[in-house]
């Protein structure tokens, strides 16, 4: 599993540049049905906890978005970045994901994007999604990618899971493998922040960029980032802008689609 990290980054560029022309391409009129046909297989595979099918659903998904993206040659590029993960596939799906819905609804974003015909959205979620496959694999494996250090682990670990409850407590027993009294003094050390003001600016600052680059629904958007609730991710955003999401999105997102909220 050493090296996993440069697997996933290869992988990474790929998957985004063909999530990017596949959300180009249903912006422009091209059949999506191939693709909502394998998440929905893909959902099957989830909720019957079938690994064996969930790894063929998964790899389905990631070619039919290929597919979609009609670039020459994508196919062949794309199984040759995959090929060093395949061999892994479902010893490390059983190894990292023990609820197969987590890993089927952490796909939701990438197609959402697509479907949308949100390239600039499509792109980064894609990008994401296999950043955060990389830490879950390089955790529970001795790919030795992750840093020893308390503080970076914590941070890695925001980076890639900033959308799922956080709490201090966890991180530091299960993440940074330190105290609670220890990780906090370490932010504060570090960033001059309390461990809960860190999350939240982490948050704000992926909801800048995806409130100014891509045409994302505001809920949507704070779904992204961590809230649950609309509202309360629109409190924190003027508390800390001084603009509502949609106002700021208005001021500072010039040149992208007006936003559908329904």
């Amino acid at each position: 599993m050493r090296g996993m990290k440069t697997s996933t980054e290869l992988r990474a560029v790929v998957d985004a540049f063909a999530a990017r022309h596949a959300a180009q391409r249903v912006g422009a009129g091209a059949d999506k049905q191939p693709l909502l046909d394998a998440f929905r297989r893909m959902q099957w595979a989830a909720a019957a906890e079938d690994y064996a099918a969930m790894a063929a659903a998964d790899r389905n998904l990631h070619l039919a978005i290929v597919a979609l993206a009609g670039v020459d040659g994508l196919g062949k590029t794309w199984q040759a970045a995959a090929e060093p993960m395949e061999r892994f596939r479902v010893e490390s799906l059983e190894r990292c994901w023990p609820d197969l819905n987590v890993l089927f609804e952490a796909h939701r974003g990438i197609v959402d994007a697509i479907l949308a015909g949100d390239a600039v959205a499509a792109e980064d979620a894609a990008r994401s999604h296999l950043d955060a496959v990389w830490y879950r694999l390089a955790d529970t494996s001795d790919d030795g990618s992750l840093a020893d250090d308390p503080l970076a682990r914590a941070c890695t670990y925001l980076d890639f899971h900033m959308q799922q409850p956080i709490q201090l407590a966890f991180i530091a027993e299960h993440v940074a493998r330190t105290s609670t009294g220890h990780l906090g003094r370490l932010f504060r050390q570090k960033y001059g922040l309390s461990f809960t003001e860190y999350v939240r600016e982490l948050r704000m600052h992926k909801a800048v960029g995806l409130l100014t680059t891509t045409s994302q629904p505001i809920g949507r958007i704070a779904k992204i980032v961590g809230y649950a609730d609309a509202s309360r991710f629109g409190v924190h955003f003027r508390r800390r802008y001084g603009l509502t999401p949609r106002a700021y999105r208005q001021r500072f997102g010039a040149g992208r689609r007006a936003e559908a909220e329904g």
